[in-house]
């Protein structure tokens, strides 16, 4: 059973007890009960030996009086939870939690994570809490509200991340004792995995055999692998199915005897630990996929690029002709044969959009396209980002900013818009700026945007030369800014017009708009007016894939980066246009 047991009920408004005590009857009780510890001047004492006093606490400078904060709990409109926290006495008295000292301490040091856990504010926060000395097992009762009562919830990993915390603060003595030993076990799993692949590198070189032939030939495969491999020769660059090489042969090496016995050993310690405040003990996971052991698959790795094998074959020139990438781009034998050969940041592109579009394998995907963005192909790294932003890519801290940052730096039109967008509500000035530059680029949806900032502000002549530039084609656009004509600068002619336009392409709302006008209605309440950002995020997605639909390819090969820099400016100008 876990060293400390915490109960968390909540009480409804209105509740009662078996006994039939309101909540604030209960506040009471908790506070003045027998065995409940009374604090006055950090004096400590037992109820009773005060007339009238009680043992409820709160915050550090907080008065609690027993008849208003009984109150307070009653007119409550909200929930109140009513914490149990309780500890065994021998443990209690081993660790020092058996006065309500000790118990006001870590309740007011961690009252922030209480309410971290629980949605509540900090400065919202209502709590009471009172500590009963009982013989069997110590314990204290704590009573938590929001003085906004619509904030508060309480999930059972609330529940078992505030178990956790007053675990390690209570046993953190023992846990560091036990932390100590876990390290010792974990340096020496390390130490002899690395001894082992020594050994392993020495007996390929050698052509000794002491070690099974399975795991020298996967040795000597991944060494084969890294030789081609363009990027950094670490595990985290490495493509998904030299990844399972990798961790292939951390596996057999884990399978040694005495490796065995110390991850064993290893796992146990941490057990240790988890059962002081859960009886639900981790799984062991196996060392090849254990994250606190991933240097062990950069020493594989390592060890891997260092081989001189007689079997490693050198790098072959291979005929290539960007004409024939744009008829083969979906071609996935074709894409994986000469990517995996040629250093060309287009074929990364290629392959890397054919596991996204076309496969379930988003870590390929995510490997290729980064390996083209990292490279300078800027479609690549809006990808990476759109993959980021949508779920597809499992993002790790900072990057989808990153990755959205690098194609901005290359004045994509569309990431600028995107990025705009989310300086909208951070730096709106900084917006500005980069809604006008997604604008110089051909965005039309900056381009209406940008020309509504400028109508906010009330500089309508210059925000109307913004509007009717993003209306050149598109039909919600154009409807969007004919509606603006016609109402708000009373041009009904362009506004008309416009919307005519759009009608022309068969877009309903626009038809219904003139129908409307036609009647003497209002038509912006008869077709509704959607949010340019909702309907943006439907069209950008299919827009950007449209971008490179027709391969405006470089031949990056044999020009020099002056000539590419102006190559790729056009290819700007016609993407975007």
């Amino acid at each position: 059973m876990a060293k400390i047991i915490v109960k968390a009920p909540f009480y409804k408004p209105g509740h009662k007890t078996e006994k039939g005590q309101s909540r604030g009857g209960y506040a009471q009780y908790i506070g003045t009960r027998e065995g409940v510890e009374i604090l006055r001047s950090g004096m400590a004492g037992y109820i009773g030996e005060r007339h009238g006093s009680h043992g409820l606490f709160s915050d550090e400078g907080v008065d609690v009086s027993l008849s208003k904060i009984s109150e307070e709990i009653d007119n409550h409109p909200g929930n109140v939870w009513g914490f149990i926290v309780s500890l065994k006495r021998e443990d209690a008295e081993r660790v020092g939690y058996n006065s309500a000292e000790q118990w006001v301490n870590l309740l007011r040091s961690r009252r922030n994570i209480i309410a971290k856990e629980m949605g509540i504010a900090p400065s919202n926060l209502r709590w009471v809490a009172a500590y009963h000395n009982k013989e069997t097992n110590p314990h204290v009762h704590m009573m938590v509200w929001s003085s906004r009562p619509q904030e508060p919830y309480l999930s059972r990993e609330g529940i078992h991340n505030i178990k956790k915390t007053l675990a390690s603060d209570i046993f953190r003595q023992e846990h560091l004792q036990i932390y100590k030993k876990q390290t010792e076990a974990r340096d020496d799993i390390k130490a002899s995995c690395r001894n082992r692949i020594e050994a392993l590198v020495a007996e390929i070189r050698s052509g000794k055999h002491a070690f099974s032939l399975e795991i020298l030939a996967k040795m000597e495969l991944l060494s084969e692998k890294l030789q081609r491999h363009k990027g950094k020769k670490v595990y985290g660059y490495l493509d998904k199915n030299t990844k399972a090489l990798v961790k292939d042969i951390v596996k057999m090496l884990g399978a040694d005897e005495q490796i065995s016995a110390m991850y064993d050993a290893w796992h146990s310690y941490k057990c240790e630990i988890v059962r002081t405040y859960t009886d639900e003990v981790p799984d062991k996971i196996p060392i090849e996929d254990n994250e606190e052991f991933k240097s062990v698959r950069n020493a594989v790795v390592k060890s891997a690029a260092e081989i001189s094998s007689p079997s490693a074959q050198p790098d072959r020139e291979i005929d290539y002709d960007y004409a024939e990438l744009k008829e083969r781009k979906n071609d996935f034998d074709y894409l994986s044969y000469h990517a995996e050969f040629r250093d060309d940041p287009m074929l990364f592109y290629r392959l890397g959009r054919y596991y996204l579009e076309k496969t379930d394998d988003m870590e390929n995907a995510e490997w290729w396209l980064r390996m083209a963005a990292d490279r300078g192909i800027e479609v690549a790294s809006y990808l990476v980002y759109k993959a980021y932003r949508d779920g597809k890519f499992t993002e790790k801290p900072s990057d989808k900013l990153r990755y959205l940052r690098m194609a901005v730096d290359k004045k994509f039109g569309y990431a600028e818009y995107e990025y705009a967008k989310y300086l909208m509500d951070k730096s709106p000035e900084d917006a500005k700026i980069y809604f006008e530059r997604a604008a110089s680029h051909g965005s039309f949806q900056a381009e209406y945007t940008y020309g509504k900032m400028l109508y906010d502000e009330g500089k309508r002549d210059e925000a109307r030369e913004w509007f009717e530039r993003s209306a050149r084609t598109d039909a919600w656009t154009q409807t969007r800014v004919g509606l603006l004509l016609y109402y708000e600068y009373e041009d009904h002619e362009a506004g008309k017009a416009l919307l005519s336009s759009a009608a022309e392409q068969g877009y309903e709302p626009a038809r219904e708009a003139i129908r409307s006008i036609e009647q003497g209605l209002n038509a912006r309440i008869a077709i509704g007016v959607c949010d340019l950002f909702y309907y943006a995020s439907n069209i950008l997605d299919e827009r950007c894939e449209d971008m490179y639909s027709s391969e405006h390819q470089i031949d990056y090969h044999g020009i020099d980066k002056k000539q590419r820099r102006e190559d790729q400016a056009k290819r700007h100008g016609i993407i975007m246009y």
